[in-house]
C-alpha cells in the first residue's frame, strides 16, 4: 500500500521534524533584528525623559519636579504593559506566534511616530502631557508581549542544547535597539544646539522610527510559525485549540511559575532601565556632558550585546540557575562602585563603569532570562505565562525604578548611597528566586510544566 500525497504526519513526526540550519539562521536573524527594531522605540522614549521631555511637556516646575514628571510618564507605560501582555498572550497562545508579534510591533512603532508629532507645552498647554501619556500607554501596551514573545519564538525553534543561546537573542537585540537609538540622539545632540535639539531634534529619530516599523513588518511576516506550537496544535486539534482559555489555565494551574519568574526578573528588569534613563540624569548632575552619557549607553549595549549571548550559551552547558545568579552576584557587588567611578569625573571611567553596570549585572541575567521564560510554563499558555509574569514584574520593579531612584537620591541630599542599596536589595531578590527555581535546561520543551 502506498502513502497518498495528501497524507499529513502526526504529532510525533510534527515534533520530531527539526528546521535546518538555514531556517535557523533566519529565525535568529529575524529575532535579533525585530526585537532591536521594536525597542529602539522605547529606549528612544527613556533618553528623551531623561533629557528633553520634562522642558517641552512640564515646562512650569521646578527642574528636579520637571524631570520627576517626566520619569513618571516612562514609568506610566508598565501600567499598559500588563495589558497588552493579556491580549497578545492570548493571541500568540490560541492562534499562533507570528500574529502576536506582528501585532506587537505595529502598535508599538505607531504610537512611537504620533509622539513626534506632539506640540509642545508652550503651543497647546495641558493637552501636551495628556497626549504624551495616552501615546505613551498605547506604547507600552505593545511593549508588553514583545519581548517575551520573541524569546519564545526563538527557543521554540531552537535545539535542545542551544535554547539558551537562541533564548538570548532577544535580550541582545533589546540592547541592539539601544545602541540604534543611542546613535541617532548622538547624531541629533552633534547636528544641533541645546535650543534646537528641544524645539524639534528630539522629534526626528521618533519619526525615523516609522521607516523602521516597516522594515520589521517587512521581516516578520516571513517568519513561519514555530514548530513547538504547530505540534501542539497538531496533537489537541484544531477544535480542541479553538477552546483554548490560556489566561485562564495559567492562573489556575501555573501560578507558582509566575511567581517565580517576577523574582527572577526583578534585578535585570529594573537595573536595565535604572542604567539607561536615571544614570544619564546622574552623569548630567554630576556635571558630565550628555555626549558622555550617550556614548557610555552605547558601550554598555554593545557589551550585553556580547554578555547576553555569552550567558545563554554557558546556560547550556552549566544549567540556568548557576548563570542567572552570578549575574545578581555582580548586580550586587558593583552597586557602590558603579557611583564611586562617576563621582571620579573622568569621561572614560564613566562610560567604562555604564558598560560594567550594564554588561554584567544586566547582560548576564537578561541572557539566561528569555530560556527560563518558555521552559517555566507549558505550550498551550507559554507565550501568556512569560508576557504577564514579567509585565506584572516590569509593574512592580522595572517601570518606576528610574523615579524610585531619583526620590532616593533626592532625599539623601543628592548622595547616591541609598540607590546603590536599592540595587543590591533587587539583586538579592532575584538571587533567592534562582536559588528556589527548577533547573530546566533539560526540561523538554513538551513537557507539561511542574509546579
Amino acid at each position: 500500500m502506498t502513502m497518498t500525497q495528501d497524507a499529513q504526519p502526526g504529532p510525533t513526526e510534527v515534533a520530531d521534524q527539526r528546521p535546518d540550519r538555514g531556517t535557523l539562521a533566519r529565525v535568529a536573524g529575524a529575532v535579533l533584528l525585530g526585537s532591536a527594531l521594536e525597542w529602539y522605540d522605547y529606549f528612544l522614549y527613556g533618553t528623551a525623559a531623561a533629557l528633553v521631555f520634562g522642558q517641552v511637556f512640564f515646562p512650569n516646575h521646578d527642574p528636579s519636579v520637571s524631570l520627576l514628571l517626566s520619569l513618571a510618564t516612562f514609568g506610566a507605560g508598565f501600567v499598559a504593559r500588563p495589558v497588552g501582555a493579556m491580549v497578545f498572550g492570548h493571541v500568540g497562545d490560541k492562534h499562533g506566534r507570528r500574529p502576536a508579534l506582528v501585532a506587537t510591533l505595529l502598535l508599538m512603532g505607531l504610537a512611537t511616530t504620533a509622539m513626534a508629532l506632539i506640540p509642545s507645552h508652550a503651543a497647546i498647554g495641558v493637552a501636551a502631557p495628556v497626549l504624551l501619556v495616552i501615546t505613551r500607554l498605547l506604547q507600552g501596551m505593545g511593549s508588553g508581549a514583545e519581548y517575551s514573545g520573541a524569546s519564545v519564538f526563538a527557543v521554540e525553534y531552537a535545539p535542545d542544547n542551544r535554547r539558551g543561546l537562541y533564548g538570548s537573542l532577544s535580550a541582545a537585540g533589546v540592547y541592539l535597539g539601544l545602541v540604534l537609538s543611542s546613535g541617532a540622539v548622538l547624531l541629533m545632540t552633534a547636528v544641533t544646539n541645546d535650543e534646537q535639539f528641544a524645539s524639534w531634534g528630539w522629534r526626528i529619530p521618533f519619526l525615523a522610527s516609522l521607516i523602521l516599523v516597516g522594515l520589521g513588518l517587512w521581516i516578520r511576516l516571513r517568519l513561519d510559525e514555530t514548530p513547538e506550537f504547530e505540534r501542539e496544535i497538531e496533537s489537541e486539534g484544531e477544535e480542541q485549540a479553538e477552546d483554548r482559555a490560556p489566561l485562564r489555565t495559567l492562573f489556575r494551574t501555573q501560578w507558582k511559575s509566575m511567581v517565580l519568574v517576577m523574582g527572577l526578573v526583578a534585578a535585570p528588569l529594573s537595573l536595565s532601565h535604572l542604567y539607561q534613563v536615571f544614570a544619564l540624569s546622574w552623569l548630567d548632575r554630576s556635571g558630565y556632558s550628555p555626549s558622555v552619557g550617550t556614548f557610555g549607553l552605547v558601550l554598555a549595549g554593545v557589551t550585553v550585546m556580547v554578555t547576553a549571548p555569552l550567558a545563554g550559551l554557558a546556560s547550556d552547558r552549566f544549567g540556568r540557575r548557576p548563570v542567572l545568579m552570578f549575574g545578581a552576584l555582580w548586580a550586587a557587588g558593583f552597586a557602590f562602585p558603579f557611583f564611586w567611578l562617576v563621582a571620579a569625573g573622568n569621561p572614560a571611567l564613566a562610560m567604562v563603569a555604564l558598560a560594567l553596570a550594564q554588561g554584567g549585572s544586566v547582560g548576564i541575567a537578561f541572557g539566561v532570562q528569555g530560556v527560563l521564560l518558555a521552559e517555566l510554563f507549558s505550550t498551550e499558555s507559554r507565550y501568556s505565562g512569560a508576557a504577564v509574569s514579567r509585565e506584572l514584574a516590569a509593574i512592580v520593579f522595572g517601570g518606576f525604578a528610574p523615579f524610585i531612584a531619583v526620590s532616593l537620591s533626592t532625599s539623601a541630599g543628592g548622595d547616591p548611597w541609598p540607590v546603590a542599596l536599592y540595587v543590591i536589595t533587587l539583586a538579592t531578590i532575584t538571587f533567592v528566586a534562582g536559588w528556589f527555581a527548577p533547573e530546566t535546561s533539560q526540561r523538554r520543551l513538551s513537557d507539561r510544566a511542574e509546579h
